[in-house]
């Protein structure tokens, strides 16, 4: 990511921008309500587009077969936290990944064994 990276939301398709999540939709008619006022100071808002745009295309999807108590605990977790239970599920495949667990096989994978 760059230094100029903003949050995404993959979820629900949206960006943090000043204070709100906008989705492209939002973005496109922002700038053209300021084009069509005069206003053509749209950097960030072209930026935000473009940042959305760009990480939206490139995602990709997964399926994953879990028992229906592992699927619940998940479920659980994410209404408590008012989160989506995809996100939950990424955030625990990144935890893994900070893992020596992870980090051992990766290295191992790279050379070979």
């Amino acid at each position: 990511m760059s230094d100029n990276a903003m949050e995404i939301d993959i979820d629900r398709g949206s960006i943090y921008l000043d204070g709100e999540w906008l989705t492209s939709a939002d973005l496109t008619e922002r700038m053209r309500a300021k084009i069509a006022a005069g206003d053509f100071k749209v950097s960030s808002l072209s930026l935000a587009l473009e940042q959305l745009e760009t990480l939206l295309g490139r995602l990709e999807m997964m399926s994953v077969k879990l028992t229906p108590e592992v699927l619940d605990t998940y479920a659980r977790i994410a209404a408590h936290e008012q989160i989506p239970v995809a996100q939950l599920y990424r955030r625990a495949l990144l935890h893994y990944l900070t893992t020596e667990e992870a980090a051992t096989r990766l290295y191992e994978s790279r050379r070979g064994g």
